[in-house]
């Protein structure tokens, strides 16, 4: 399958003139609709996949996001029709933690409630539909354009991390694009000046690096992306869960060779241009371009948290009902602790909230421990 696709790769790189931007690569990488890592399904997570995500330690995690979006849902006066949106949902696993624990809590909420998952690639739905069939109320779309008008809340976890990106390159005076090529049958970095206005005047706001070959990625999708949601969303709130950076640490020395990897077999490689279809492939995300692109539409930044201090807020009325019963819950509280715990899952990712009409004060209990917070963007 890698050969196909490498070989589909060398084409286009031969037709158009030698060379591709890197985001068309990586956008064929992952996305070709017949051998993409993702397209094809072949991405996979947990112990026998190619990497971990929080959704992989247990159910935990979607137990407590279904706390969150009740929460949610009292906060926008428990409209009658509450939407769940779930993008990059992958084998449904997030979708039947938190599917379940509104189930067995049952009542106005619980009736409320329609789950809709945005998937384009059918083997990808398919899995879902399979392990979903057992709940009812729960419609697949292709894209975030062609949901309903809705209420409620857009979920997505490690999902902008997989955006195609462009990724820059300070030559000592100006940033160059760097693109993919050809040495022999081998795929190649090489760079030429930027020529793509949209990608020059994304790069104006770049700070001038501290040396030559510093390396930059943007990701243009993302402005897309959070139009077709708030076209789509009248009043709530969207929670990107992903790793990535703020601020001037965007720019710290540890990056300077920016942050591209890829992942097979839970090894991770710094070559991100090899075994193309057959590796994740990954860029962290930019959270302070992600805040100003959502404000630039109408969007309001209204939390900004690592994993720990999301978890410590979302898991708190839960711990404080176990009381003499803990024990019996032995295996989600040992998960909870890696989620929680800084050193494995708990500062790796952050999580942001976006609000459309939706109420920032007081803060939802899932927020109320946030660190570093919106101020940090």
């Amino acid at each position: 399958m890698t050969s196909v696709l490498h070989e589909l790769i060398v084409e286009e790189i031969e037709a158009q003139g030698g060379m591709i931007p890197f985001r068309r690569f990586m956008e064929l990488a992952l996305y070709h609709r017949e051998h993409g890592y993702y397209a094809s399904g072949r991405a996979r997570v947990g112990k026998s996949g190619d990497f971990y995500t929080s959704v992989s330690v247990g159910r935990i995690y979607g137990r407590l996001l279904a706390s969150v979006c009740r929460e949610a849902w009292a906060v926008l006066g428990s409209p009658e029709e509450f939407t769940i949106v779930e993008q990059g949902a992958n084998d449904g696993t997030m979708a039947a933690d938190i599917l379940t624990r509104i189930e067995e809590a049952g009542g106005a909420f619980a009736k409320a409630v329609h789950y809709r998952i945005v998937e384009p690639f059918p083997i990808n739905r398919s899995r879902q539909q399979e392990k979903l069939s057992g709940f009812s109320r729960v419609t697949w779309h292709e894209a975030n354009e062609e949901l309903p008008e809705f209420t409620g809340i857009h979920l997505s976890n490690e999902l902008l991390d997989a955006f195609p990106v462009d990724s820059l390159r300070w030559n000592a005076s100006y940033w160059q694009e760097e693109c993919v090529s050809l040495e022999g049958e081998s795929l190649v970095w090489k760079r030429r000046p930027v020529t793509d206005p949209e990608l020059a005047e994304a790069a104006k706001p770049l700070p001038v690096p501290r040396r030559e070959g510093w390396r930059f990625e943007i990701n243009r999708g993302i402005s897309p992306w959070l139009s077709g949601i708030a076209s789509r969303m009248k009043r709530g709130m969207i929670l990107t869960v992903d790793y990535g950076q703020v601020g001037e640490d965007r720019f710290a020395p540890h990056r300077a060779d920016g942050t591209l990897l890829a992942y097979r077999n839970h090894e991770r490689f710094d070559n991100p241009l090899e075994e193309p279809g057959l590796r994740d492939i990954t860029a962290q995300v930019d959270f302070t371009d992600l805040a100003a692109k959502a404000c630039a539409l109408g969007l309001i930044p209204i939390a900004y948290s690592d994993q720990q201090h999301f978890l410590m807020g979302a898991a708190e009325p839960w711990m404080r009902s176990l009381g003499d019963h803990a024990p019996e819950h032995r295996k989600d509280l040992l998960a909870l602790n890696t989620l929680l715990t800084p050193s494995l899952m708990g500062s790796q990712f952050k999580m942001l909230a976006l609000g459309k009409d939706f109420p920032a004060d007081p803060p939802l209990g899932c927020f109320k421990y946030q660190r570093p917070g919106i101020g940090s963007l």
